[in-house]
């Protein structure tokens, strides 16, 4: 879908702060740049800009955004920009023929408004504009400037700043039909070159629609105050749901409060790689203060590393820049920091006399023991991690033992260490015998945790367990042998590409829907449009006549029997798998059917199941066929299982599970009784 942003005005009441308005920095990127960058999260690749005012400056950042975030980004000028927004909006009739959506420049929204406003279904000639029904909660509202709404029934009546009775704010955010050029140009013609002049004649022949987005937070930036409250906006969500005890009292506070803003203004464009490095840097830092002696130094410089190990987090979160090679390489620089600061604590305990005097002889065997088993804990923790996502599909839970937690504490033992070594040097020794016993108490409860799973004595998943989300394609779909000849066959004929690379390469990228796979795989290629149309078509032509595979309807059925909802999503087009769904007869055995439609790609459906039918995230399984799947409930908290299938002789070998019959192994059978769940037996 194309997005079309109207960035055209000179913002005169922030003139004092930024002329223009849309180049004004907040936590560190430009105004217009954060509404590029959400809507590009939500699924949008192609933008056109709507400039007037500085357009030359305007211009200039624009295509630099263009070619550090890899989006389209056409400018369009528009030289009535000063009569009027909505001559700004038909500034973008020659350019754009398709629905589309429509953004102010100065507007920051949060990713889930647009992905609300991109899931829904919009008729011929609408509009669909995305309200704020939270009126009385809304603390960051200008009475005086907003845009407010009267709503019958999601249908808009009236829209206007003036009014009096009212139920909703405007957010800014709309998808739009063609058709509101047409309204623009005839609110122009009576007298009213707005935006909300078309809204307004579109609305009077009942073709606007209104969905309401008053659980997340949006902000019109107009004055100084907007800044800072947009700016505390952002910094508000920077917490993540695996964050621990020290992250979430101490940690997280520093870090958004002080760190990551002074980092931001002191180096506006520093990127949440930088911050690992720093971050990395003050762990070395550590590392040689206990290596010359002194541990108060280096317990201080400890707890600085641990907190901004989360800045550079919050950076590529208020950037909206997160990457899997991001946390890829931000857990590889933990481990080398990790090793180092061990490493340091080690040396400064073998050398340190009063420890020596303290334990007696058999000191530098004691100390040797514990800093291995500390350094190998360390590793290992992170380690099986990794291994029980690749190995059996499952991210460990828990409140000690989850993956992805515990750093912060282990940190925050070893600074305590240090710094206690004001009173007795032997505090470090301690500090890194907790972490050793620690750590090698989580990698050993992991490791019955796995065997318990493998041989069938314990349940990883079980009486909480509320939904069950199939992925589509090779999981109930027996469709992907000839998804996967068929896109091989476009490749090889439109590419000068190998039959067994092209095989291998489709197969990395599955859990993508195929335009976003074809341009991983050749990016810019000028073939990729006419390629990913090909796909399009021969999965329409022919893939109604692939199976479910066998064991779908009974395990359908097994989860209905025990009021646990069921869904699907994917990266095919939604009306294929909605077509497929009711042809193989499980469409009514489903709590809700998805698939890919522009700017609601499978992370979304996922998002959007959560948030509508209100389900927690640690009580729904997602079940896919791919490692790309992992990546889309990752950081959801959704718990992730893995069907090997296609994928035996490669991702999966000796991995996950053979089938989603083999999933009702592992969910135990309840009942409830006076709303109470009971676990009866397990299967």
């Amino acid at each position: 879908m194309k997005c079309l942003i109207l960035a055209a005005g000179d913002g005169g009441r922030l003139s004092q702060v930024s002329d223009p308005k849309t180049l004004a920095r907040i936590a560190g990127m430009p105004l217009i740049e954060h509404s590029i960058a959400t809507a590009q999260q939500a699924g949008v690749n192609d933008f056109y800009v709507v400039t007037g005012y500085a357009s030359d400056r305007v211009e200039t950042l624009l295509s630099e955004v263009s070619r550090r975030r890899r989006v389209s980004i056409t400018p369009i000028k528009n030289p009535k920009w000063e009569l009027g927004n909505g001559y700004s909006l038909l500034a973008g009739r020659e350019r754009i023929h398709e629905p589309f959506l429509l953004l102010m420049a100065d507007h920051i929204l949060e990713r889930a408004i647009l992905d609300r406003l991109l899931s829904e279904s919009l008729e011929d000639g609408e509009v669909i504009l995305a309200g704020d029904f939270g009126v009385d909660k809304n603390q960051l509202i200008d009475l005086d400037d907003v845009t407010k709404l009267v709503v019958d029934d999601r249908q808009l009546v009236a829209i206007g700043k003036q009014l009096e009775r009212y139920d909703a704010f405007d957010t800014g955010a709309f998808v739009c039909s063609p058709q509101v050029f047409g309204a623009a140009e005839e609110s122009a013609e009576s007298g009213d070159p707005s935006v909300s002049g078309a809204i307004r004649c579109l609305a009077a022949k009942g073709k606007v629609k209104v969905v309401d987005v008053q659980d997340h937070d949006w902000v019109d930036v107009d004055t100084p105050n907007d800044l800072r409250n947009a700016e505390r906006l952002l910094f508000k969500n920077l917490s993540k749901p695996e964050d621990g005890f020290i992250s979430r009292t101490i940690n997280r506070r520093i870090s958004t409060a002080i760190f990551t803003p002074l980092l931001l203004k002191l180096f506006p464009r520093i990127t949440a790689n930088l911050v690992s490095v720093l971050a990395f840097a003050v762990s070395v830092a550590a590392s040689l203060a206990f290596f010359i002696g002194l541990p108060i130094v280096g317990g201080i410089a400890i707890q600085l590393a641990s907190i901004l190990d989360g800045s550079d987090g919050e950076v590529a979160r208020l950037k909206k820049l997160q990457s899997p090679f991001g946390n890829f390489f931000d857990a590889v620089v933990d481990r080398y920091s990790d090793g180092f600061i061990l490493f340091g604590m080690f040396y400064y305990m073998l050398t340190a006399s009063a420890i020596r005097n303290l334990l007696g002889p058999p000191s530098n065997a004691l100390v040797v023991g514990i800093s291995m088993l500390a350094i190998l804990g360390t590793l290992m923790v992170s380690y099986t991690s990794a291994k029980s996502v690749t190995d059996f599909g499952y991210r460990y839970g828990g409140r000690w033992t989850a993956a992805g937690r515990g750093r912060d504490l282990r940190l925050f033992i070893l600074a305590l260490g240090g710094v206690a070594a004001l009173i007795h040097p032997i505090s470090v020794f301690v500090a890194v015998l907790a972490v050793a016993l620690l750590t090698t108490g989580i990698v050993l409860w992991r490791v019955w945790v796995s065997w318990s799973y493998f041989v069938g004595r314990r349940q990883l998943i079980g009486a909480n367990t509320s939904a069950v989300i199939f992925d589509f394609d090779g999981t109930i779909a027996n469709t992907m042998p000839y998804l996967s000849d068929l896109a091989v066959g476009l490749m090889t004929d439109s590419y000068e590409i190998s039959n067994a690379e092209a095989r291998r390469k489709y197969l990395e990228t599955t859990g993508l829907d195929f335009r976003s796979q074809i341009e991983a795989i050749f990016p810019g290629h000028s073939s990729n449009g006419a390629v990913a149309v090909a796909m399009e078509s021969g999965k329409r032509e022919r893939i109604l006549e692939h199976p479910l595979f066998d064991e779908v309807v009974p395990v359908l059925r097994f989860f209905e029997e025990r009021g646990i909802k069921r869904f699907v999503c994917s990266s095919t087009q939604e009306t294929i798998v909605r077509q497929f769904t009711k042809k193989a007869g499980i469409y009514d055995l489903l709590d809700g059917c998805f698939g890919y439609r522009p700017g609601f790609t499978k992370g979304q459906q996922i998002e959007y199941i959560l948030r509508q039918y209100n389900l927690r995230p640690e009580e729904v399984i997602f079940v896919g066929d791919s490692l790309l799947d992992y990546d889309f409930v990752k950081d959801s908290g959704v718990q992730f299982v893995a069907i090997r299938r296609l994928f035996e002789e490669h991702e999966f070998r000796s991995r996950g599970l053979s089938s989603v019959r083999d999933l009702t192994a592992l969910v135990s059978e309840w009942r409830r009784s006076d709303g109470a769940i009971h676990v009866v037996n397990g299967h």
